[in-house]
């Protein structure tokens, strides 16, 4: 399950959906930021304009133990196969969006150790990952990421991937004419990196 992706690249080609303002307020991020959940990044919507949301869909689930109040999570990505049950259903018809991400993350483990993949573009170029939203009273709007089966780069890692747009399928998503994403055609390459969620140790 994806829980980190990056911003912060600079140059590189986006979609004919994508406005200039957008654009630009994209690449305004030129320093590398790992987004992670609960994190504010920019999300393009249908009229091709950004907006900053949050990542992730804040829902309430029954405590288990008796009397106790409900439990509050925030739940990060969407499953394909379940993106007609109630909690995704109206996002998914209505409130569509396009992730940018110079890169996204899995994690393995390597030698008893948990490490972080980084996957992006052959060509360093950006990748449009599927997306819905919504309007939380409280936080304002928040965003979830699509996720589908994994295609041949990342099923030795993970059984789920993003939803990777190509070119072809990005207006059909956000016409709402795609219905279903599969194992993305996108080509991907990744590497091990810094584990970045490991406090850095104090200078001595």
């Amino acid at each position: 399950m994806c829980t980190a992706y990056e911003l912060g690249k600079r140059g590189g080609s986006f979609p004919a959906p994508v406005t200039e303002s957008a654009f630009a307020e994209i690449l305004a991020i030129a320093d590398t930021r790992i987004i992670r959940p609960t994190h504010t990044a920019p999300v393009v919507l249908p009229d091709g304009t950004a907006q900053p949301m949050h990542w992730g869909f804040r829902r309430a689930f029954a405590a288990k133990t008796k009397g106790r109040p409900a439990v509050w999570r925030t739940i990060v990505n969407s499953r394909e196969d379940k993106l007609r049950s109630p909690t995704w259903r109206e996002s998914f018809a209505t409130r569509r969006c396009l992730i940018p991400a110079a890169a996204f993350y899995e994690w393995v483990e390597i030698g008893g150790r948990k490490a972080p993949l980084r996957f992006a573009s052959p060509d360093g170029g950006w990748l449009w990952l599927a997306g819905i939203w919504e309007e939380n009273p409280e936080t304002g709007p928040c965003f979830s990421m699509i996720t589908t089966e994994p295609n041949a780069t990342l099923a030795p890692v993970h059984d789920r991937m993003p939803a990777v747009l190509d070119p072809p399928r990005i207006q059909p998503f956000l016409s709402g004419e795609l219905q279903t994403f599969g194992p993305s055609p996108a080509p991907l390459e990744y590497a091990e990196t810094e584990n970045f969620l490991k406090p850095k140790s104090k200078p001595k």
